[in-house]
């Protein structure tokens, strides 16, 4: 098998787990795919490959852009203050160090579970 047919099969590969991750929030799947669209466009060295780069990279930034704006607003009208994210993120960074892997998660979710407790008291 030569370069670009790896690269090419490399490339399926992460815009398929991509995919999954657009619709599984586990995953960072917007990253996944501009990675798999880099590595194709370096091993190509055609201007097809810099163009898909730039549209797909172009498109996942408008699709962060739009859920990061449409998270704000839903949270804004649920009326979630700004303390609550701030605890969950704090949770998130100490259950990195204290669980590996999947402290990042646990954290997030002990820290927003405490604080939205206290709110609600």
């Amino acid at each position: 098998m030569t370069a670009e047919i790896i690269a090419t099969l490399i490339t399926a590969v992460l815009l398929v787990v991509g995919c999954l991750g657009v619709i599984v929030p586990v995953l960072p799947g917007s990253i996944l795919i501009v990675v798999g669209l880099l590595v194709w466009a370096l091993t190509v060295q055609a201007v097809e490959g810099w163009t898909v780069l730039v549209v797909g990279s172009v498109l996942a930034v408008i699709g962060m852009a739009a859920s990061a704006v449409l998270t704000g607003a839903r949270l804004k009208q649920r009326q979630i203050p700004n303390r609550s994210l701030l605890y969950a993120a704090a949770g998130a960074v100490v259950g990195l160090f204290v669980i590996p892997v999947v402290g990042i998660f646990v954290g997030f979710f002990v820290g927003l579970l405490l604080s939205e407790t206290a709110r609600q008291r």
